[in-house]
């Protein structure tokens, strides 16, 4: 007797689609979850579509009225309506958000093992370092700037005098050492001739005639130190 070839493999598919519709109809066979889910350790992000409104209540420990205004439910909305019969009819619900907003079940605590306090840190004194007082003698100017006095007080090795500081008692050589400008540039600006003798103090160039005051002195060693 010959058997069709197609007959064997069409036995076999019948076979398995029997046996999951019997399954299923036992009750036997789910597909949907819902017969796998632990309402006493559910959480939020175990809600579902297909749940009621009493099932989120009953697996989230909440009470009606926390999660009907979580959710902006009406409040005659049967605690039997599914989630997803929600969505399109209650404005502006969804169940992700739902998901969000809901707080983790209240896990009673055991009585039996109450909690120990936690320990504050101890403050740790810091050592106090004494100071020791630092002398900075103070710099005074005995000299103003009239052009008396003995001559200028040296400055620090790398320290640039500034052009607001320069005294009628300095000479030109001063001027260009401790203002760091070229000499021959100095006499340039104040149009003085280049054989001018560098270590005249400035208020003998003025009493001469041959500067008028120390203010030009200073506008042209300001612009000497801009470059």
């Amino acid at each position: 007797m010959r058997v069709n070839r197609f007959l064997v493999p069409l036995l076999v598919i019948v076979t398995l689609l029997g046996t999951t519709f019997i399954a299923q109809a036992a009750g036997f066979w789910s597909t949907s979850g819902k017969d796998s889910l632990d309402l006493e350790n559910m959480s939020a992000a175990d809600i579902k579509g297909w749940m009621t409104l009493q099932q989120v209540m009953d697996g989230l420990q909440v009470s009606q009225e926390e999660l009907y205004a979580v959710g902006g439910i009406p409040l005659d909305a049967p605690p039997e309506t599914a989630l997803k019969d929600l969505e399109g009819v209650v404005p502006d619900f969804e169940i992700s958000t739902l998901r969000e907003k809901l707080p983790a079940p209240a896990n009673p605590l055991d009585p039996a093992a109450p909690l120990e306090p936690t320990p504050l840190p101890q403050p740790t004194a810091t050592p106090q370092l004494a100071s020791t007082p630092v002398h900075t003698p103070a710099i005074t100017d005995t000299h103003s700037g009239d052009g008396t006095g003995i001559g200028p007080t040296p400055l620090p090795p790398g320290q640039v005098l500034p052009a607001d500081q320069i005294k009628g008692r300095m000479t030109l050589r001063e001027v260009s050492d401790q203002c760091v400008v070229p000499l021959d540039q100095l006499l340039v600006a104040l149009n003085l001739p280049l054989d001018t003798n560098p270590n005249v103090a400035l208020k003998d160039l003025i009493s001469q005639g041959t500067l008028s005051e120390v203010t030009p002195v200073k506008d042209a060693v300001a612009k000497l130190q801009a470059k």
